[in-house]
């Protein structure tokens, strides 16, 4: 995949983020990439979404997908869980939170 082009937009509509599927909504920053494949097409994501996948090193193998996007997310969410609030973790009325309440404690933990 080659990057034409990169920019921070202010979002006039609402937009889907290519990485974690949720609203990026009107009034939002967010990173617009042109992009070149196989085909031309246009990447839009949250800035906290980018800031995550540099925190957990995700750019490291190449461009990243919506699919490892979310299971990079998991991940961490779990091994932050286990490692620093291993009481709730181990505990037999926790239950897994869904995707966003996952990205959301992430970006809280990380201070996105």
């Amino acid at each position: 995949m080659e990057t034409i082009s990169q920019t921070n937009q202010k979002a006039r509509k609402e937009h889907l983020c290519d990485w974690c599927n949720e609203k990026i909504k009107v009034g939002e920053k967010y990173r617009r990439s042109f992009c070149k494949e196989d085909e031309v097409y246009v990447w839009k994501n949250h800035i906290h979404c980018e800031k995550i996948a540099q925190e957990l090193n995700m750019f490291d193998n190449g461009p990243v997908s919506e699919g490892d996007f979310v299971e990079n997310i998991k991940q961490e969410y779990q091994k932050i869980m286990s490692e620093k609030h291993n009481e709730i973790y181990e505990s037999k009325e926790f239950e897994y939170p869904n995707f966003k309440d996952q990205l959301d404690f992430l970006c809280v933990f990380y201070n996105y």
